[in-house]
């Protein structure tokens, strides 16, 4: 654990310490407190004043304990939860990690996120809900395309727990609020002997620093600004209760009833939109998403199939 994670779970009481207070407490120099907190300042914004250190709320370390307690609390106790303060990608640690069940991951930090379409997913650290969630399912589960729409929906219901009014989904795997990115959603998928190893990732634009703002290349929100009280770990535990409750309705053939409520928070139902496949790009009209959680188009008066894959929609 590093210096500076230390210094932010002292301040994660939103009270304002003394750069002598916390050094006493952590058996460091005060310059070294200073050093850690003028390191961190770009990406999260310590407030430094005369009395000393606060940290803003929505900035708070996640809490281990808050989460299993929600979970605990909503019926759904977990044993395998990991909280990284820096990792390379959720979704890659449980794609190569040992052992079946359910198994989730949570990040501070990350420095190989990873977006669809080989893009690198921008987050402030300590400002976003970064986690992925992984169970093995047998190969005749299901069609495997309506897990992610599926995900979409548990996020989009956590979002609305916490007070965001009209979260919509893109497909495959955008929450939109008032037109722009909220949070996004990776699914990845790992063969195993007569199973598969499904991993659910998910990100959520808390509180978006000016380097993160700089690298996206959409329009985007942030959740400070919709809910300014949210507290990270209670919202990082109803995203974990609500994939695992969707999860639970996919395994016991529950799809139908997923993708009604996908369909219900459907961002461009019957709207024009730009497709692109690859290096091309055509206009259509969005028609509907298939029992697959494919999306059905029409181009030119035909209606196309389109998978997830090297496919993005964008409304015109």
């Amino acid at each position: 654990m590093t210096l500076f994670h230390q210094i932010l779970e002292i301040l994660a009481d939103g009270e304002r310490h003394s750069g002598v207070a916390l050094a006493r407490e952590l058996g460091v120099s005060r310059a070294a407190v200073s050093k850690a907190v003028g390191l961190a300042l770009a990406d999260v914004p310590v407030e430094v004043g005369r009395r000393g250190y606060r940290l803003p709320a929505v900035f708070r370390p996640l809490n281990a304990a808050r989460i299993q307690g929600v979970l605990a609390a909503a019926a759904q106790p977990l044993e395998r939860l990991t909280i990284c303060e820096e990792i390379e990608s959720t979704n890659q640690a449980l794609l190569t990690s040992p052992g079946e069940g359910v198994q989730i991951c949570l990040a501070e930090r990350q420095t190989a996120g990873r977006g669809r379409r080989g893009r690198v997913w921008q987050a402030t650290p300590y400002g976003s809900v970064l986690l992925s969630v992984a169970w093995t399912i047998t190969e005749t589960a299901g069609p495997l395309g309506v897990i992610s729409l599926a995900a979409g929906v548990a996020v989009a219901r956590a979002l609305e727990s916490v007070g965001v009014p009209e979260a919509v989904l893109k497909w495959p795997n955008d929450v939109l609020w008032q037109a722009r990115k909220l949070a996004g959603v990776l699914t990845e998928l790992r063969g195993e002997a007569g199973a598969m190893r499904v991993v659910v990732g998910v990100g959520i634009n808390v509180a978006i620093g000016a380097s993160a703002a700089r690298a996206i290349d959409q329009e985007w929100a942030e959740l400070r600004a919709i809910c300014p009280d949210v507290d990270r770990s209670d919202l990082a535990a109803l995203v974990i209760a609500e994939l695992l409750s969707v999860m639970d309705d996919f395994r016991r053939g529950r799809r139908a009833a997923l993708l009604t409520q996908w369909r219900h928070r459907h961002a461009f139902a019957d709207m024009p939109a730009r497709i692109h496949e690859g290096q091309g790009a055509c206009d259509a009209r969005v028609i509907d998403v298939d029992d697959e959680g494919a999306l059905i188009v029409e181009v030119h008066g035909k209606r196309r199939r389109l998978q997830a894959g090297d496919v993005s929609v964008r409304p015109l």
